[in-house]
């Protein structure tokens, strides 16, 4: 197949990678010209916590206009804010077979995608696929993605009366190149388990500068995490979504021992003085919680508290 990863930073980095080697042809695209001139000139040196190592060849691009012709699929990574910019960058590469899927963060990315590219073939997904880049052109991936027991979700397009066939089949080939992969029946549910994972876990590491092993080993981490959890899932069930609490939990616990000393997306922005994704996460929890009456104080405070953080970047703090 003819895969397109959209926003190829760590973990988009590990997608292509694991594609790549699998014998697909593969097409990296983002806006760091320092990464994707690294790969384009070298391959992608993709690393285990082990310290083993592979370099893969693979396309690499900052101009998908000049560079990508059509594709089979396409794999989403970009952050939230960028969702709109980037699926119109790749427009002219999409066919009507061609399936886009959203493993990004927060919520709303499968309708910004859906306004742009049609709603017929967007993918809302989620994935504990979780990595790290350390310098341009390489990547290293958590133990979990290493050992092949991160999971990544994708469900039907919203307004599909079932999982299409295409989309099981998107599934078999992941799972087939080493990231396990389930189709699920129901978009929301997908969306909502990630934001329920991530939605805590990102803003807490970023604001302490902690690893999740950090955050999810120490009992007042735990215990704030816990608190957004259930501020979470009670959004969640206000707005008719079935969440299971003590599924979710027990997922959330076995990802966060999984991910050991990771850094996650969220923590790395904010080490690196970049903008964060914490409106698609915490700002649109607290936003939906006040429209459906549901109080949501602790994920209110952290979004208050990063939105805090980045504004001090522009003045040196």
């Amino acid at each position: 197949m003819r895969f397109a990863i959209l926003g190829a930073g760590a973990m988009g980095s590990v997608f292509g990678g694991h594609l790549a080697l699998a014998g697909h042809e593969v097409t990296l695209i983002d806006v760091r010209r320092d990464h994707i001139d690294a790969v384009a000139r070298d391959g992608l040196l993709m690393r285990k916590p082990d310290g083993s190592s592979e370099r893969i060849r693979l396309g690499a691009t900052c101009d998908p206009a000049r560079d990508l012709s059509a594709v089979d699929a396409v794999i989403v990574l970009t952050k939230s804010f960028a969702t709109r910019d980037a699926a119109r960058s790749i427009a002219h590469a999409i066919t009507p077979l061609t399936w886009v899927a959203t493993l990004q963060n927060g919520l709303g990315n499968d309708r910004a995608l859906a306004e742009v590219l049609g709603a017929e073939r967007v993918i809302p997904g989620t994935t504990t696929v979780g990595a790290e880049q350390h310098a341009p052109g390489e990547t290293t991936m958590n133990p979990a993605t290493a050992a092949r027991t991160s999971i990544t979700h994708l469900g039907p397009p919203r307004g599909a009366g079932e999982v299409p066939e295409g989309v099981r089949q998107l599934a078999r080939t992941l799972s087939d190149a080493g990231l396990p992969t389930e189709a699920l029946d129901s978009a929301d549910i997908v969306i909502w388990t990630k934001l329920a994972l991530a939605g805590p876990m990102g803003p807490v590491s970023a604001l302490l500068r902690r690893t999740v092993i950090d955050v999810a080993e120490d009992e007042h981490g735990i215990a704030l995490i816990e608190e957004m959890f259930e501020e979470t899932v009670n959004v969640a069930h206000a707005l008719g979504i079935a969440l299971d609490r003590e599924a979710t939990w027990k997922h959330c616990l076995q990802t966060f021992q999984g991910a050991g000393p990771h850094i996650t997306s969220m923590a790395a922005d904010v080490l690196n003085r970049r903008r964060t994704e914490i409106d698609a996460f915490c700002g649109e929890i607290a936003a939906l919680g006040e429209r459906a009456g549901v109080p949501t104080p602790v994920n209110r405070t952290i979004w208050h508290a990063i939105r805090m953080i980045e504004a001090s970047f522009d003045r040196g703090l």
